[in-house]
């Protein structure tokens, strides 16, 4: 009877009191009573009615349980009522219902369910609510806790368990995020460690809110394993703990602010700084931050960097403080650089490795350069498509030696004509100034200054450009997979005039912390130390892991875009933002980014007009001088031209003329339908390189096959001509080139009778790449003549046709006439 709830005792004693009233009442004659026997009985029998009527059978048969005893009662009563007198079977029958009715007990039982045998039973105190947590937060399913210990006293939560599996089988793996949700406290206040000299059926799990793994305050962990000669941070102690909750995207984090004795400056070894807190690097949870004599470390709950935001135009506008946003922060805020160091510099650097997002971030300071009105020229060593689609916004771009040789000397020579239009006016380069700032990027700066025949120049220039570039507006961004200065004789200075400008160091190839960031940026960090930047979040597997046999076939997310921004002695970690540069072929989303008006930032008329003087101004695409290149029109003892010698003092040697290829050869040969064999006995080169020859230009649209091995110029059947006009058949615009800018570019020179490619790139406000391809397509149509070096092409349309050759252009190009 103890066993059972009050409830079921109680329901007992009521069946016990009916009994008794079943045993004398009906027979007594008294209207109230029998009236409340019908009431109740015939209430109950409509209640089940009621439930029969909803065909809900679990629903019916529970509430036939509830109802049987004042029903069966009911009829008791009803019975003893009915008969006259009072029989001896009527005390029978009442004392029988009660004792059936109480054994069955149908209400509670309906509602309760006696304890199981095998339900747990936790102990009292500290150690059940652990284990009872434990259970109910269902961490790792089938294991239990043993041996919980407090480690500090009864009024601190701090405690440690062993962690239990079922006998031969090890601990599963266990994600210390649910271990903190389970009790409720920070991620980095808990820890599963080995238990030395036990197999992995048994783990310790210290759980320390207040304290951190091997005992003690946060303050003795942090003197024990950070402080210390030899610790992440040497010399430095806690000025203040602060813990914040996640909010938005941005989660949980806990903050400590350290500082180092005055006159020393905060050093930080990120690994061992991870090991001290218990996490691996590879998770970029934990960001240690110096600035001075401080240090600012955060550790995060989960990795803060994995969403990239896009880029647009409005995050990459100046500031008021001459700053734009290139990325996105580890805690959440702008992450910015300057667009001119603290010297009134345009310089700067970006390293990465390949997969880095380095071409995204260099798009992204083009665009903010094209924004802030100034003219951009990018170099490479080798050819790239994304950054092929980056020059169609700017200025001038390119890749090779030659073209980067070239371009520096054009910069050499403008700094001696900006120089003229300071002393006109009285200042160097400032916001005031009569022309706009001038950035030369030059990526994979390595490979360019060790080529063999141009790299000493490409480095002479380079140096000087660095070092005198600022009064003219002239700045070097340096970029590359690392960088080497070695080359140049201003490394120091050079380092003093990068500081504080443009500084992005993405992913390094090298792991050595601090000194690989130094050594990648050829010492423009300084003595900043980054934080390693893995390839891939959480890409390593503990060894834990590995003796347990677990595998991970899914890989941690790219980190592409994931580095740090250096100004001065500082670093922080962020993610670049992010604009698309495909590489399938498919538009990109630099549109969005670079001014909204499509225009392009060049040189002023007066600078273009004396580079084009200087011979400087052409396409960059002809071999630099040599030293045995002479004069054109002189004999033996003619003089060289300069090789190197000094700002703008440099005459260029004609253009030499171009090698003629196997395909140009058969172009000149086949002027009629001719046979393959008569072509090969025209072009002088083996048989087979002409049958390949032939079938690209083929394919090119350059040759038409009239039949088999019959071939003839491309166009109509019979010839080059238009059979229906009669006139010249031309061949479509070149990529990139709308008809409209054909037309108005035809319109200026033929107005001005002055087929200057500086002209038009500057009237159209086109680059200069662009502004060569509509002078070819006006060459095609017999409007200009063929390129002659840096000079301006023959006109060979007079002003008073020019309405006739305009009227022309718009019906090739199917445009509307001009009213």
């Amino acid at each position: 009877m103890s066993t059972l709830p009050n409830r079921a005792k109680a329901e007992m004693a009521a069946y016990g009191a009916s009994a008794a009233a079943l045993a004398y009442v009906p027979s007594m004659e008294l209207l109230p009573a029998h009236a409340t026997a019908a009431a109740i009985s015939g209430g109950c029998v409509w209640w089940l009615y009621r439930k029969v009527k909803t065909k809900d059978f679990r629903r019916t048969i529970r509430t036939a349980q509830r109802v049987l005893g004042p029903v069966t009662g009911g009829a008791v009563y009803a019975a003893a009522a009915i008969v006259p007198g009072h029989s001896w079977w009527e005390p029978v029958a009442a004392l029988g219902w009660g004792a059936a009715m109480s054994a069955a007990l149908p209400i509670t039982r309906s509602t309760w369910t006696p304890p199981a045998t095998d339900t747990a039973v936790y102990p009292p105190g500290f150690r059940g609510l652990v284990m009872q947590m434990w259970d109910a937060a269902e961490v790792a399913p089938g294991t239990w806790l043993e041996n919980i210990q407090q480690t500090i006293d009864a009024a601190h939560p701090d405690f440690t368990a062993h962690v239990v599996a079922p006998a031969g089988k090890p601990v599963p793996r266990i994600d210390l995020v649910d271990v903190a949700a389970c009790f409720g406290f920070p991620v980095g206040g808990v820890d599963l460690d080995e238990i030395p000299g036990v197999g992995p059926g048994r783990m310790r799990l210290t759980v320390a809110p207040t304290t951190r793994r091997r005992g003690g305050s946060i303050e003795e962990m942090w003197a024990e394993n950070v402080a210390r000669p030899d610790g992440a941070i040497p010399g430095s102690e806690i000025v203040r703990v602060e813990q914040f909750p996640a909010s938005g995207d941005l989660p949980a984090r806990g903050m400590i602010l350290a500082q180092v004795d005055v006159g020393k400056l905060a050093r930080v070894h990120h690994a061992q700084l991870c090991s001290a807190f218990g996490v691996e690097p590879e998770e970029l949870r934990l960001v240690a931050e110096t600035r001075g004599r401080e240090a600012l470390v955060t550790l995060y709950e989960s990795a803060p960097l994995k969403a990239s935001r896009r880029a647009t135009r409005e995050l990459l506008i100046l500031d008021a403080y001459g700053r734009y946003t290139i990325g996105t922060a580890h805690d959440g805020s702008d992450a910015k650089v300057h667009m001119q160091s603290a010297a009134g510099t345009l310089h700067g650097f970006l390293v990465g490795v390949t997969g880095s997002g380095k071409t995204v971030a260099l798009a992204l300071m083009c665009a903010a350069w094209a924004l802030a009105g100034l003219a951009t020229w990018v170099t490479s060593a080798r050819p790239d498509a994304q950054m092929s689609a980056v020059g169609r916004h700017i200025d001038r771009q390119s890749a090779g030696p030659a073209f980067t040789w070239w371009m520096l000397k054009a910069a050499i020579a403008l700094m001696d004509i900006r120089g003229e239009i300071n002393a006109e006016v009285g200042h160097d380069f400032s916001a005031h100034s009569p022309y706009p700032g001038l950035v030369l990027v030059l990526d994979e700066f390595n490979s360019l200054v060790g080529d063999d025949a141009l790299g000493d120049e490409i480095a002479h220039m380079t140096d000087v450009l660095a070092r005198e570039g600022r009064k003219f507006g002239i700045g070097v961004v340096f970029a590359g997979q690392s960088l080497n200065l070695s080359k140049l004789g201003g490394a120091a200075s050079l380092r003093d005039q990068v500081q504080g400008g443009i500084g992005v160091v993405l992913r390094i190839a090298s792991s050595s912390g601090g000194i690989a960031a130094r050594q990648a940026t050829g010492g423009l960090a300084g003595d900043v130390d980054l934080a390693e930047i893995p390839d891939r979040f959480n890409a390593s597997m503990s060894l834990m892991d590995r003796m347990h046999g677990v595998t991970n076939d899914v890989p941690g997310e790219p980190t592409q875009g994931v580095g740090h921004t250096v100004t001065g002695s500082g670093a922080t970690m962020m993610r670049s933002l992010y604009v698309h540069l495909p590489k399938d072929g498919s538009p990109d989303g630099l549109g969005d980014i670079f001014p909204e008006d499509g225009s392009i930032n060049c040189l002023t008329d007066r600078e273009t007009d004396a580079l084009t003087e200087l011979g400087l101004w052409h396409d960059w695409t002809m071999p630099p001088p040599s030293k045995n290149d002479k004069t054109e029109g002189d004999g033996e003892g003619a003089a060289l031209p300069p090789q190197f010698s000094g700002i703008g003092s440099f005459t260029p040697p004609p253009a030499p003329a171009k090698p003629r290829t196997v395909k140009d050869k058969i172009l000149a040969a086949v002027d009629r339908q001719m046979t393959a064999k008569e072509i090969r006995a025209q072009v002088d080169a083996a048989a087979g390189t002409v049958r390949n020859a032939l079938s690209d230009l083929v394919a090119d649209g350059r040759l038409r096959q009239v039949d088999h091995g019959v071939y003839a110029p491309a166009g109509n059947d019979t010839d080059a001509t238009d059979q229906a006009t009669g006139q010249p058949a031309f061949s479509q615009t070149p990529d990139g080139v709308e008809g409209a800018l054909v037309v108005e570019a035809a319109s200026l020179i033929i107005s001005s009778q002055f087929g200057s490619q500086a002209m038009v790139q500057r009237k159209l406000r086109v680059g200069f790449a662009l502004a060569g391809r509509i002078l070819d397509a006006l060459e095609e149509r017999g409007i200009v003549g063929p390129t002659d070096g840096s000079k301006a092409r023959d006109v060979l349309v007079r002003p008073d046709a020019q309405d006739d050759v305009l009227r022309e252009l718009r019906a090739d190009f199917a445009l509307a006439a001009d009213d």
